[in-house]
């Protein structure tokens, strides 16, 4: 996980400074919400290496949600709202795309945390050049997944894959709301 958690950052910091403020004397009732900027989770330099095929499948793993878990902590409600998917080196455009899919599950196995397809498209496709973005087709709660310890994402594609070796960055995006009450 990279320094994309910035804005995950700022709203825990948010929290933490009203948290400071409602022990001060004459603070009988601290009742914090702050809207969670979008955040991702991004995973870097993905490598790809394919024969000239219709379609591939890759899968990788976010395995330190620790940042996300102190988020959490403070009543936050998060949903996945899009992924971005953009080619770094090997490649000059993801035009040969014509499908795609991208799972996220649990990577504990003993979960009942079932897989969630969370972005697709299908025919409808739109690369801009080296980047392609995926809009979630349904608002689904991301909370039950990030207080694993890692979750697994799984990217299918199909189309005319070049034979190539390339690498491309993956970004997993959330927005929601985050919280914090304190009482006397």
């Amino acid at each position: 996980m990279t320094s994309s958690m910035t804005h995950l950052r700022s709203a825990a910091l948010f929290l933490a400074l009203g948290t400071g403020l409602a022990v001060l004397p004459g603070c009988p009732l601290l009742d914090v919400e702050a809207d969670v900027p979008e955040v991702c989770l991004t995973y870097p330099n993905l490598q790809i290496q394919t024969p000239a095929i219709d379609s591939a499948n890759k899968n990788f793993v976010f395995d330190d949600l620790s940042k996300v878990h102190d988020l959490l902590k403070q009543e936050a409600s998060l949903e996945f709202v899009r992924a971005e998917l953009r080619v770094t080196s090997g490649l000059d455009n993801l035009q040969f795309i014509e499908a795609v899919k991208v799972t996220v599950a649990s990577n504990d196995p003993g979960t009942t945390l079932p897989p969630l397809t969370m972005y697709q498209c299908d025919g409808d496709c739109a690369p801009d050049g080296n980047r392609l973005e995926l809009a979630a087709e349904q608002a689904a709660n991301a909370v039950d997944y990030l207080r694993q310890d890692s979750i697994q994402v799984d990217l299918d594609f199909r189309g005319h894959i070049p034979a190539a070796t390339w690498t491309m960055d993956i970004d997993v995006c959330m927005k929601g709301h985050a919280g914090y009450t304190v009482s006397p």
